[in-house]
């Protein structure tokens, strides 16, 4: 009687093992943050399939939930993973979602996003072919959607590194015009010293004119000399 009861058991749990949804170790990675500047962000849920008996999933339905621990649906779709393509999810907000699948990847991409939009954002896909039947929601993706208002400060700081730049080339074209300025203060110099020779060579011209000849005084000496006689016989 009780080996009955035990086969009963284990053929009951066998069978809700069949039909009930399966939660297996299969993980879905986004992910952790993504900034959006023009109010689009791209978010990559990527599967990894440890327990499924196949490469990869064929027919599933994606869908985009908002927030860490709310089931708040942005957007979904049907998908199938062998058709490589871009399709356009349902939207339930005014944020239009588009998603593009591989064999293990749906890269969903978010647009028309506020500054209020900034949030968690999962992914939800639900396999329905091929069976069994799975249902996997990431970990999740911190979207942080910069307001409007931060755009003159990327401006401004776009200016100021404008400006190094500009300081740079300065910096590089400084080495050129040092020997310039040497080369001009040398010449200066130069001309100082030929100035300065000229001006002492005229001086000790005007003085060698101003000097009385020799010759000329001996005879001035010898003629004035007979005249003090004469003077003085008188």
């Amino acid at each position: 009687m009780f080996l009955t009861h035990c086969m009963m058991g284990w053929i009951v749990l066998t069978a809700l093992s069949f039909c009930l949804p399966v939660w297996s170790a299969t993980k879905v990675t986004q992910p952790y943050r993504v900034v959006s500047t023009n109010g689009v962000a791209q978010i990559q849920c990527v599967i990894h399939p440890q327990s499924l008996k196949y490469p990869y999933p064929e027919e599933a339905r994606v869908t985009v939930l908002k927030g860490l621990h709310g089931h708040q649906e942005l957007c979904f779709s049907i998908l199938n993973f062998t058709d490589q393509r871009e399709t356009r999810m349902e939207q339930k907000e005014q944020v239009e979602c588009t998603a593009e699948t591989t064999h293990d990847t749906v890269e969903v991409t978010l647009s028309g996003l506020n500054a209020t939009d900034t949030d968690m954002y999962r992914c939800e896909i639900q396999i329905f072919y091929p069976p069994p039947y799975l249902r996997l929601i990431g970990n999740g993706t911190l979207i942080h959607v910069l307001d409007s208002s931060s755009c003159p400060v990327q401006e401004t700081q776009r200016q100021s590194q404008h400006q190094g730049e500009e300081e740079g080339d300065d910096d590089n074209t400084a080495p050129v015009s040092v020997p310039v300025v040497v080369l001009v203060i040398a010449i200066i110099c130069v001309l100082i010293i030929i100035i300065y020779f000229q001006t002492v060579q005229c001086e000790r011209g005007r003085r060698e004119m101003l000097r009385p000849w020799p010759g000329t005084l001996h005879k001035v000496d010898g003629a004035s000399g007979p005249c003090e006689n004469i003077v003085c016989n008188m």
